[in-house]
């Protein structure tokens, strides 16, 4: 996995690159696969948390626990499931 910092397009990205073997883990454990970023080893004030699920509900299903009022969630308009 590749991680950085930098701008796209005159804003702050982080860029996130998956190896094969990243995705072949993630396509393996739908629902039990989980990738966690420290923040502040690439200079951001927030952890990362990448995850898989089979669909965008599986997904909803996995965070409804830590899901609050101050929560924000963004669904793609473009699922199909």
């Amino acid at each position: 996995m590749i991680k950085a910092t930098g701008k796209l397009n005159g804003r702050d990205t982080l860029f996130i690159g998956l190896s094969f073997r990243n995705l072949d883990h993630f396509r393996a454990g739908p629902g039990d696969s989980f990738i966690h970023l420290e923040g502040s080893k690439i200079g951001l004030p927030v952890d990362l948390v990448l995850f898989s699920g089979i669909t965008e509900a599986d997904c909803v299903t996995m965070l409804q626990a830590g899901i609050g009022v101050n929560t924000k969630v963004e669904i793609s308009k473009r699922q199909k499931n």
